[in-house]
């Protein structure tokens, strides 16, 4: 495969080439630099000294010479559409153009080493002007309200051809799909995030409603606005519903499906990865209540989970990461994957494609197989809940997002059975390290009352009055068990 971007200057095109090329493990070329290093002089000498004509020549003559390699992301001039047998060449090759208006063209660029901004950079608008037909001509990419990351996904996204791949998944059918999240068009009746439409629109069916991301609103009132979509639309208890954005929402989605009409079919497109390892897999649906998250819920499988790695591409720098903690924690209780992540841990959090397609395919199937045996939480399933019990103290308590929580309350409680002498203190020390190389740990202090009460509400209680709560502890990998412990000396490493 071969990726050209195209582009007016100062449109990213090198650094998001960059970052495309680890991501996809391709070859970055930068064109400009290229015709550099074979000349030995710079673009504006060259401009200068032997005119514009000598390097338009040199630039098709290397155009013609990419297009005979493979496995290159290209970094493309910003004039190279204006010779016509470029524009046929590049026609028969992936060529996104990346778009970004004048004004804001103007403020990225600056006249140095730019040869055709000589007269000032006012000139911008006017060669914007002269090109913007022939760039409209590709496939392109809006980059003016889309962070780096949101710009590889939607690249990403518009190149992808991976073949899907339908998991032997027991609770429910499950693929991972590259490029997969493009199907969500033929779906009429769906439910998407706001970020996720923004992102990614032009797959987003034009029926679609959209709702806010994030733990506020999953909630009754979201819940009753998707109940009125329903009811507006008409939907029938043959009718599918589709949910597409992150925990929140296909917790939210799969509730909704799961009690309108008593139950219409589910599809769900997981946009983040800690929803396509964990909130996604097993049926599993919440609302949260009065400030304790997923006290209302129930289990109501989907129909389908439709997997897709490019669309997490997109998450803002934490959030990818948060995903990975995730993962990890599954990795741990199982005892699969575990060295393996830990080798990987790098290019995972470079968002290499190839490298989070395999990780992912391994996660589902580890928590399929332990929903599987557990379907409704009454016994196996309870270990999914390895630090949560304290995460659900830090999300609310510290206003962190829902992965970051995990991976402190994986920590703490870790920490807490290592001072016990339950677990090792190298196995203690090897998770500790692993979440600090994903996201880092710096732990606030919490309220006792309410870190009190939390718990207390908290489902894994052993009862209402009860000083005591169970949960999980893995005492190695893939080795756990469950143990009942006081409250006031759990609370006593986060407060």
């Amino acid at each position: 495969m071969r990726v050209f971007l195209i582009g007016m200057m100062g449109s990213g095109k090198s650094t998001i080439g960059r970052i495309l090329s680890s991501v996809l493990d391709k070859e970055f070329i930068d064109m400009d630099l290229e015709i550099e290093r074979a000349r030995g002089t710079s673009i504006s000498e060259i401009f200068e000294k032997e005119g514009e004509e000598e390097f338009r020549r040199l630039e098709k003559n290397l155009l013609k010479k990419l297009i005979h390699r493979d496995e290159i992301v290209v970094s493309t001039g910003g004039g190279i559409i204006l010779d016509k047998e470029n524009r046929q060449i590049l026609k028969g090759e992936n060529a996104v153009y990346l778009r970004l208006p004048p004004a804001d063209l103007y403020r990225r660029v600056t006249v140095n080493g730019r040869p055709l901004l000589k007269e000032g950079k006012e000139s911008i608008f006017r060669i914007w002007e002269e090109r913007r037909e022939l760039y409209e001509q590709f496939p392109s990419v809006e980059t003016s309200s889309q962070s780096r990351w949101e710009t590889v996904a939607a690249i990403s996204m518009k190149i992808a051809s991976g073949e899907s791949k339908v998991l032997n998944s027991s609770s429910h059918p499950v693929s991972i799909s590259p490029g997969g999240f493009k199907s969500i068009g033929r779906m009429p009746n769906a439910v998407v995030s706001r970020r996720v439409e923004r992102i990614f629109s032009e797959w987003i069916p034009s029926s679609a409603l959209s709702i806010d991301d994030g733990e506020e609103a999953k909630g009754f009132h979201t819940l009753f606005q998707v109940y009125e979509y329903l009811m507006d639309r008409g939907l029938s208890r043959s009718d599918v519903l589709v949910g597409a954005g992150g925990g929140t929402v296909t917790d939210l989605v799969g509730f909704a499906s799961s009690t309108f009409k008593r139950g219409i079919p589910l599809v769900q497109y997981p946009t983040t990865l800690l929803a396509q390892v964990d909130a996604s897999i097993g049926g599993k649906n919440g609302l949260n209540f009065k400030g304790c998250k997923n006290v209302v819920g129930n289990f109501y499988m989907p129909s389908e989970t439709i997997i897709d790695p490019v669309v997490t591409l997109s998450m803002d720098e934490g959030r990818f990461e948060e995903g990975l903690v995730e993962a990890f924690k599954i990795f741990l209780i199982t005892g699969q994957y575990y060295e393996k992540f830990k080798k990987l841990c790098g290019k995972l959090k470079e968002r290499n494609l190839a490298a989070l397609s395999e990780m992912l395919e391994e996660a589902v199937k580890q928590k399929d197989r332990i929903v599987s045996m557990d379907i409704r939480e009454t016994g196996l399933r309870k270990v999914l809940n390895l630090g949560h019990t304290l995460g659900h103290l830090y999300e609310p308590l510290s206003g962190v997002s829902h992965g970051m929580a995990v991976a402190w309350g994986l920590e703490r409680e870790m920490h807490y059975f290592a001072g016990l002498g339950v677990i090792d203190e190298l196995l203690y020390r090897d998770v500790s390290d692993t979440l600090s190389e994903i996201v880092g740990l710096d732990f606030p202090q919490l309220p006792v009352e309410e870190a009190l009460r939390l718990l207390r509400n908290d489902k894994k209680a052993v009862d209402s009055e009860s000083a005591e709560i169970e949960i999980p502890v893995v005492k190695r990998p893939g080795e756990f068990e469950f143990l009942k412990v006081r409250l006031d000396d759990l609370l006593a490493v986060v407060v």
